[in-house]
């Protein structure tokens, strides 16, 4: 029942952002509660750059930005009452990662992590998975990273993770085939990147309807990664959040409010003041 009110949802853009801006009434994420928070980007357009980069510094104003492997280390170790910290990601490795949003994070000295398909890199697919037309592109022409992109941004000291090999759903395969899903992905990673990957993205992210949780994070820790990232919303306090870490899929063209309403915690007063509920305007 509540997968199907998420979809429902994203089905229809003007209820989830009624729905959003009532929350925002009474939600800021100047009173959000400590812990850790990631968010999840899939496109991020040419266009909407100056949103992404507002969107970005707003987060800043109400905690720090960390990366994954210093996440888990402050997870490991119990996580510090009173930090809240963003984890910015990315899920599937669109070129314009790479062309529109690296260039924000860069001059912002915000750290990020892409969610590569390790198959796609050589023989991406002509439209994302899911869905039955492109929705935009990058301003190169190209819809995902090439090997020489993924190259270009571990030299900028961002990082990559693992989103298995095909992006398949894994609650419809078998335990093999799940275990060579994750475990070649991380391999040919790898072997692009020189790096060791320890972070994997569940696609579609969804316990139950798009993963085992029974069977699966334990497949990725005993792969060797040391986190399972779903889209649960929620924060993460510990090393036990590890195995499902939750994540909160948004969009760049998203007003600020949205991430109040999300990640915010509740105001004193139904008018209390607070954080800017509009959309903030700026360039990377």
């Amino acid at each position: 029942m509540k997968h199907w009110v998420k979809s429902t949802l994203r089905r229809a853009p003007g209820m989830r952002a009624l729905a959003l801006r009532g929350a925002a009434l009474f939600k800021s994420l100047a009173r959000a509660e400590a812990g850790l928070y990631t968010l999840c980007y899939h496109q991020v357009p040419e266009a909407q750059q100056d949103q992404f980069a507002a969107q970005l510094r707003h987060l800043g104003r109400h905690g720090d930005f960390i990366d994954a492997d210093s996440a888990i280390d402050r997870l490991a170790a119990g996580w510090p009452a009173g930090e809240r910290a963003f984890l910015i990601t990315f899920d599937d490795g669109y070129a314009d990662t790479f062309e529109v949003a690296r260039p924000v994070l860069n001059a912002l000295g915000v750290p990020g992590i892409v969610f590569l398909v390790s198959d796609w890199i050589d023989a991406p697919p002509s439209v994302p998975p899911g869905l039955d037309r492109v929705t935009s592109l990058s301003p190169s022409g190209r819809l995902y990273m090439n090997r020489s992109e993924v190259m270009a941004w571990c030299a900028d000291g961002l990082d990559v993770g693992s989103h298995t090999a095909t992006h398949h759903r894994l609650s419809r395969l078998d335990r093999d085939r799940v275990a060579d899903e994750i475990a070649r992905s991380r391999r040919d990673l790898a072997a692009i990147t020189g790096r060791e990957i320890r972070h994997f993205a569940c696609p579609w992210g969804v316990a139950i309807h798009d993963f085992d949780p029974g069977r699966d994070p334990a497949l990725a820790l005993e792969s060797g990664y040391h986190t399972f990232f779903t889209t649960r919303r929620g924060r993460a306090l510990s090393a036990a959040d590890l195995p499902m870490l939750p994540r909160h899929v948004v969009e760049p063209h998203w007003p600020v409010s949205d991430f109040e309403a999300l990640m915010g915690g509740r105001r004193t007063g139904w008018r209390s003041t607070g954080t800017a509920m509009g959309t903030a305007k700026g360039t990377a």
